[in-house]
């Protein structure tokens, strides 16, 4: 079977779009996925954080529940010009990250990592009209009334 999403020759890290959003949306919450797990795995090597937990969470309300296809706007052209950009703009806060990783530097990768998941609320908001953009502000005030610091 053909993926309908191929790399770019400009950057083969940006999916082309088969002109349907929801290409880039699933590879945005797909690299998120990729980040916060690795992200938890090293944390829970023994580099916990209390403060990571609303990082964590911040990911987790982007890409839970899974987007689905049903529930995209039909793509115009701007749509799919913008949610491009904004993919290229994660992309190197993904590569911040992994640096960062590489450096053994957890704060650098939790800033990292709510950057990428700015970019990928904002890529699912533009898509999913039915997703409330998740702000991590909020979800740190909502982790810090639960009991957290």
């Amino acid at each position: 079977m053909k993926s309908r999403v191929q790399p770019s020759p400009a950057d083969s890290s940006i999916p082309q779009s088969s002109g349907d959003c929801f290409d880039l949306l699933l590879a945005a919450c797909w690299r998120l996925s990729q980040l916060r797990y690795a992200f938890l795995i090293w944390a829970e090597k023994g580099n916990m954080n209390p403060n990571f937990e609303p990082v964590l969470r911040f990911c987790s309300r982007i890409i839970s529940p899974w987007p689905k296809r049903g529930k995209c706007l039909p793509p115009s052209p701007e749509m799919l010009k913008r949610e491009t950009e904004m993919f290229a703009s994660m992309e190197r806060h993904v590569s911040s990250f992994r640096h960062a990783e590489r450096e053994g530097d957890a704060l650098l990768m939790a800033d990292e990592l709510v950057q990428v998941a700015d970019f990928a609320s904002a890529i699912r908001a533009l898509c999913d009209p039915e997703f409330p953009p998740a702000s991590f502000l909020d979800v740190k005030a909502a982790w810090a009334a639960e009991g957290g610091k």
